[in-house]
């Protein structure tokens, strides 16, 4: 083989092995956290929340179930399908509504927990998460909180 066969045959390898391998596709666990909770004027909690793809392709939402808890107290379960597609490495919010008889601290910040599920349908998944953190009101903004 002389040389000029052998570079080429290199080159048409290297070509070869550069095309045979795509993007690396990791999925990581989702994970929610509520964004805004605003009280209506019927009393229920009209609740914006944040769904963040940690993975590195695009996920479709299919599912959400969490149990919410505020200052310590059940405060009822979140179940709703947000038909969501999230690019890799991003977030978006989806709503619900939630009525419950938990009271709400009038002037001050309060704990809150998330625990359940997000599922995902492409590709087939489900994750398991728990966020605990915080909720302030809104200043001049009356019954709302992030």
């Amino acid at each position: 083989m002389n040389l000029r066969s052998f570079i080429a045959a290199l080159a048409l390898a290297c070509l070869l092995t550069a095309c045979s391998s795509g993007p690396v596709r990791k999925i990581h666990p989702s994970t929610a956290s509520i964004q805004q909770l605003a009280v209506q004027p019927d009393g229920s909690w009209k609740i914006t929340l944040r769904i963040e793809n940690f993975s590195t392709m695009s996920m479709h939402y299919s599912a959400f179930s969490a149990k919410l808890s505020i200052a310590g107290t059940e405060a009822g379960e979140l179940k709703i399908a947000p038909d969501l597609d999230i690019v890799g490495n991003s977030g978006d919010v989806v709503e619900a509504t939630l009525k419950s008889a938990a009271k709400l601290p009038a002037s001050s910040d309060f704990a809150y927990q998330l625990k359940g599920t997000i599922d995902t349908s492409e590709p087939k998944a489900n994750f398991k998460f728990d966020k605990s953190s915080r909720l302030s009101p809104v200043p001049g903004v009356a019954n709302t909180y992030r």
